[in-house]
């Protein structure tokens, strides 16, 4: 594996000291990594410059600037405006399950410190909120570099707990975010299909752009257990003894309706959608929230 993608790995990021690290290695392993693609300059109109920041392309760099001062700066333009980025991390109970080294909230938390990581290289404004029933975690929006601190703080905290009650959480950020931006959920979704939508619509009624993640672990997915064994739900704590092989194609049936049905209503109502398996590098979400970031412009 070439090291940007082993800097993308859940693996890998997992076994870093702390989440300052992860952010850093994710957004470097992802960039380093990138083939030539459409995901640069926002427009022609010159306007100011930043400071420059890993991840930015070189070309935009102002060698003048650096010739008198020394120092790195990138040209910003009159359309890399500021966007308000609301990242909603889903920390039930449910997602902290694993069957491997990763569990689901690890690899949400990996990628929403990468994600912030990369949108206050770009000047975004970030706010991340943490939910179970409700709310139980907010940093405000800020497009401070500093600001990446207190996120990766709130993330290094946190602890899963509770039930999922999406459709709630969703409707209460429709009510309070007051400026338009771009709602980023990350979530396992197991709430109910119709409740999710209505939540989801709410933010598009408001004019809100909508991107989700939508984070199931590998077993969550195959359901490939083999003898008896005793099943547990995190959330209810119900208990089933059961052969897993009895029911398996029934139960792969019913998760394929499943993304089948989310994916084609988020897709009618303008909302991305992109699947992650917990086993799968980061580089799938970063392209998806670029592409998304460029429609935007």
């Amino acid at each position: 594996m070439k090291r940007s993608r082993q800097y993308l790995d859940p693996l890998f990021l997992s076994k870093l000291s702390n989440m300052s690290l992860v952010a850093r290695c994710a957004v470097e392993g992802f960039f380093s990594g990138l083939h030539p693609s459409p995901f640069h300059g926002f427009s022609v109109e010159y306007s100011d410059h930043r400071q420059y920041h890993p991840g930015d392309e070189l070309k935009y760099i102002d060698w003048k600037v650096y010739g008198r001062s020394d120092k790195l700066y990138v040209k910003q333009y009159k359309q890399e405006t500021n966007t308000t980025v609301y990242i909603l991390l889903d920390s039930s109970r449910s997602m902290s399950f694993s069957s491997g080294p990763v569990s689901k909230i690890d690899y949400g938390s990996f990628l929403a410190a990468g994600l912030s990581n990369l949108m206050l290289s770009q000047c975004d404004s970030v706010s991340l909120v943490l939910f179970a029933e409700k709310v139980i975690g907010k940093v405000p929006a800020s497009s401070k570099r500093t600001h990446l601190n207190t996120i990766l703080k709130m993330l290094e905290s946190n602890n899963p707990s509770g039930q999922t009650n999406l459709a709630d959480i969703l409707h209460t950020i429709a009510e309070t975010t007051k400026r338009r931006g771009l709602v980023i959920l990350i979530s396992d979704l197991l709430d109910d299909e119709n409740d999710i939508f209505t939540g989801l619509a709410h933010l598009k009624f408001i004019k809100h752009d909508v991107i989700v993640f939508h984070i199931m672990d590998h077993q969550e997915i195959n359901f490939d257990y083999e003898g008896l064994i005793q099943f547990e739900d995190l959330e209810s704590k119900d208990k089933i003894r059961t052969f897993p092989e009895s029911f398996r194609q029934t139960y792969r049936k019913r998760v394929a309706e499943f993304l089948d049905g989310i994916k084609r209503t988020t897709g009618l109502a303008g909302i991305d959608y992109c699947f992650i398996d917990t086993s799968e590098a980061l580089d799938t979400a970063f392209i998806a929230y670029l592409a998304k970031r460029k429609r935007m412009l």
